[in-house]
């Protein structure tokens, strides 16, 4: 398919789901689905209490180190991710995909119980917490 050579059959097996976009591993706290087992061990870290990477600036903490990398640019001056449609400027580059959804009315997320739809994880999961 993409002409990628793997030493073991394993890793193989494993890349060949990107290609199929299967998704075997899911979260049991979430119900989030991943390709690899490794990125659902990641994840479930973002449900752990523990945050051992913590911002000096403001001091919010976090499960992962690419997360308070990510968080760290918000505390800098520098935008360089701008809307053309309406010429906001984020740091973070996710953060104007997300923002870019308030112009195309895009809202992927959606409540299996009341069908009810989110433009972004943060209000969808805040919404989950009625149901529960």
């Amino acid at each position: 398919m993409c002409n990628r050579a793997f030493a073991e059959s394993g890793i193989l097996k494993s890349h060949l789901l990107t290609h199929s976009k299967e998704k075997p591993h899911a979260c049991k706290v979430c119900s989030k689905t991943f390709a690899r087992s490794g990125y659902l061990k990641s994840h479930l870290l973002t449900h752990s209490k523990e945050k051992a990477h913590s911002c000096e600036v403001c001091s919010k903490a976090f499960a992962h180190r690419n997360s308070l990398k990510s968080h760290l640019l918000t505390h800098s001056k520098e935008k360089s991710h701008i809307c053309e449609i309406c010429g906001k400027a984020f740091s973070i580059r996710v953060n104007l995909l997300v923002h870019l959804r308030v112009h195309t009315k895009e809202k992927p997320y959606s409540c299996d119980v009341c069908s009810k739809a989110y433009s972004d994880s943060g209000s969808f999961k805040r919404h989950l917490s009625i149901h529960s």
